[in-house]
């Protein structure tokens, strides 16, 4: 997962925890003062009606039917004796019975009571909730017990819509913080970005770029530092290596030329016995692939100095001809069948000698990696501005796991036959070098035992014609 999805996850989540926290809080609280106020009405109500009814002496039935100067429709009360005999009961106890709870705390209890006998807020089911809660009294120097209930129903419904309510604030608190989150943490995370986009774009190429440092002397100030001082060691050490590759194969050039001149010399001399001569004769094919070596070396160096080359109107037909002559005896000693297949006339702009290294290269492998009577197919053509040179090679071809490794320096696919061939494993990343130094690109297609296409794209850099 992501940074920048863990960072929104987090502050939405905090977010909401906080939210959800404060609003069940809240939620406690309003609900819970609505039924104070209803038990402070109930005790109100209770304390009014043990002042309104008559002496306990007086039982009788009217007594207990006995009509307030206020409306108690609402109510449901019994005033008991502490014998428990009911002194006094209001209308509303003629629809339903409530339990005595002998609790100093308030309860709710469930009725079923029809609409259409009274209207008392039922929901659909016609049930309805009552907040009951018992009192004690004296009354006329006696103990009584007063039992007041009130229908509570449109109360719960507005709970329940509260509910609902802070759960719908909760969903569009929740969405406002995963937006709003996800929004700070792209400009938390936007330096990080910069440096990592910086960091993937230098390469061994550029390694004289830095990581641009920060206004504010933060964390990612010190990041920035320390990818700059790693990017200065990986630059000493890149240069300090090309250039010792670069001495010290200038430092073999001269040794390598002596000794072959020599070792000439010397295979030619008569008074040599024929089998000694033979073993010099290895040894000086040994020394000459040790000084294509030295000189792949060298050329390659010179191209890693280099950033841009110069640039000159050529025929690219005509050197894709010209390389082809070079190999007909070659071609026809392996009995290979060479096609090409590039118009009359293909100009462009680039460096011929450089691109004619590149041609030499290829061709060259085309013929040693191919198969007796195989065939070689060459063609180049310009699309959408762009000149498109393929050489394809029948073959055994290249494995998957080996494609992207083709390039890099010293690395063969076959050593046993790379050694028979005397490669050096420099060719294909000379001619990468060459091709990205004229701002082109250069693929493998390969599969076992089908053949090998190299691509090869390069801008079309010929002046418009006047």
């Amino acid at each position: 997962m992501k940074i920048r999805y863990k960072i929104t996850l987090w502050i939405a989540g905090a977010g909401v925890l906080a939210s959800l926290v404060f609003s069940v809080i809240v939620f406690l609280e309003m609900a819970e003062q609505p039924y104070r106020l209803i038990d402070r009405d109930l005790e109100s109500m209770a304390g009014t009606a043990v002042r309104l009814v008559e002496p306990i002496s007086n039982r009788s039935k009217g007594a207990k039917q006995k009509v307030f100067a206020f409306d108690t429709g609402r109510y449901w009360i019994k005033i008991y004796d502490n014998r428990m005999n009911v002194l006094y009961q209001s209308k509303l106890t003629g629809f339903t019975d409530l339990p005595f709870n002998h609790t100093d705390y308030a309860y709710m209890v469930k009725r079923i009571i029809p609409r259409e006998r009274v209207d008392l807020g039922q929901n659909s089911k016609n049930e309805v909730a009552f907040r009951i809660k018992a009192f004690n009294f004296r009354l006329h120097g006696q103990p009584c017990k007063v039992l007041v209930g009130k229908p509570v129903g449109k109360l719960e419904e507005e709970m329940v819509d509260l509910v609902q309510g802070i759960a719908v604030g909760l969903s569009a608190a929740m969405l406002l913080l995963i937006i709003s989150s996800y929004y700070i943490a792209g400009k938390i995370l936007a330096p990080v970005n910069v440096i990592n986009r910086m960091a993937r774009d230098i390469n061994d190429r550029s390694l004289n770029r830095r990581v641009p440092l920060g206004k504010s002397k933060d964390e990612l100030y010190a990041l920035s530092e320390s990818l700059n001082r790693m990017f200065d060691r990986l630059q000493y050490s890149f240069a300090m290596q090309k250039q010792f590759i670069a001495d010290a194969s200038h430092e073999l050039k001269s040794p390598i030329t002596l000794l072959s001149l020599f070792m000439e010399d010397a295979i030619h001399m008569r008074e040599l016995p024929d089998a000694f001569r033979h073993r010099l004769m290895k040894q000086y094919d040994t020394l000459q692939r040790m000084r294509r070596l030295v000189k792949n070396l060298l050329d390659l160096s010179a191209l890693e100095a280099k950033e841009t080359i110069d640039f000159e109107e050529f025929d690219l037909s005509s050197l894709v001809r010209s390389v082809h002559d070079d190999y007909i005896d070659v071609l026809k000693a392996r009995k290979i069948d060479m096609r090409i297949d590039v118009p009359d006339i293909l100009r462009i702009r680039g460096d011929r000698d450089s691109l004619q290294r590149v041609l030499i290269n290829l061709v060259d492998n085309a013929v040693k990696y191919n198969m007796d009577r195989g065939k070689i197919e060459m063609a180049a053509e310009v699309k959408n501005n762009m000149v498109h040179l393929s050489i394809f090679n029948t073959g055994n071809g290249i494995p998957k796991k080996d494609i992207d490794r083709v390039f890099e320096q010293f690395y063969r696919v076959e050593k046993s036959r790379s050694s028979h061939y005397g490669g050096s494993g420099l060719g294909l990343t000379i001619v990468k070098r060459i091709v990205e130094l004229h701002n082109g690109s250069i693929t493998v297609e390969s599969e076992p035992e089908s053949g090998t296409r190299i691509n090869i794209r390069l801008p079309n850099q010929r002046p418009p014609k006047k």
